[in-house]
């Protein structure tokens, strides 16, 4: 289950700060009147993102190496501790491939801190007591996609 801490780091909860919100709104609105092409910021995009990390959650709990991929762009990027970075489709695919071989595994990310700016959000979370991850997401035209995943591991 993913939670979202209230003690974010760097001046509070990014999600639900009134005037972090209220400045991307205005912004939001402001590229619409003079005529951009920016797409405005679904309100519900933060709970996109998480809903996002459910099903990758869910991946990883029933070694579900071809469902990862699919929640990656199609350029994604895996980066792990003491390996290569893993990048494209096919290179993904081996790196989970590679990963399952050891186990599955049942990981709750605790959601830090997450921002959505454009067709581009990324978040912080912890997972397992132990391991600190970054996501970058890109807005594709089938929805949030994970661009790139990052975690280490404290040793």
């Amino acid at each position: 289950m993913i939670g979202y801490s209230a003690s974010a780091t760097g001046g509070g909860n990014l999600v639900s700060d009134p005037s972090r919100s209220s400045r991307r709104a205005l912004l939001a609105g402001a590229a619409l009147l003079i005529g951009g092409n920016a797409n405005a910021q679904s309100a519900d995009d933060p709970a996109q993102l998480l809903a996002l990390m459910e099903r990758y959650a869910a991946g990883l709990r029933w070694g579900a190496a071809d469902g990862l991929v699919g929640l990656y762009t199609s350029d994604g990027v895996f980066i792990r501790d003491d390996q290569p970075a893993a990048v494209g489709t096919e290179a993904l695919r081996a790196a989970y491939r590679q990963m399952f071989a050891a186990g599955k595994m049942d990981l709750a990310f605790e959601i830090k801190e997450t921002e959505v700016a454009g067709d581009m959000a990324w978040l912080r979370a912890t997972s397992g007591g132990r391991s600190n991850n970054v996501v970058i997401f890109r807005r594709t035209p089938a929805g949030w996609k994970i661009r790139c995943f990052m975690y280490n591991t404290g040793k």
